[in-house]
């Protein structure tokens, strides 16, 4: 894989993409201050520079604030909340980077196997779930086994 170029124009991009209103992380760092200090925040890009040459990052950005989020049914039941976590936009940024350039990486190369449709552009999982319904269809239809494994 090609090296990760890091950039002041993509940077100051993600950050004027940002949702002001969304929450933000442990380090109190609010979307709306970082967009609209985007062209004074360049620094950032020295930031994301330094951890990826270094393979270290910042402490605040390995923690994140967790909250329960109500679902449905008795409010009183633990099991009706799912966990939340907040974590810091700028780790979120430096995810978006990383994750967009490896997946550049595998679609460039075909590396990835066309069943893979999850949390892929262009790829939902629909048409993986009604092949995978034809495939146990067809397997009961001739008395064959299927066995799988389903991890989440």
């Amino acid at each position: 894989m090609s090296d990760i170029d890091i950039t002041v124009e993509g940077v100051l991009k993600m950050l004027k993409d940002l949702n002001p209103n969304k929450a933000y992380g442990p380090d109190q760092l609010s979307p709306r201050l970082l967009k609209e200090l985007s062209l004074e925040t360049s620094f950032l890009t020295k930031v994301f520079q330094n951890s990826l040459r270094t393979g270290i990052v910042p402490e605040d950005w390995k923690t994140a604030i967790v909250a329960p989020v109500y679902k449905n049914g008795p409010k009183y039941k633990a099991s009706n909340y799912r966990s939340i976590s907040f974590t810091c936009i700028a780790s979120k940024l430096m995810e978006h980077i990383m994750v967009s350039n490896i997946m550049h990486h595998l679609d460039s190369y075909n590396l990835l196997t066309p069943f893979q449709h999850g949390f892929r552009s262009k790829h939902s999982c629909e048409p993986q779930l009604l092949s995978f319904a034809q495939e146990i269809f067809d397997n009961l239809q001739s008395g064959k086994q299927t066995d799988f494994i389903v991890m989440d």
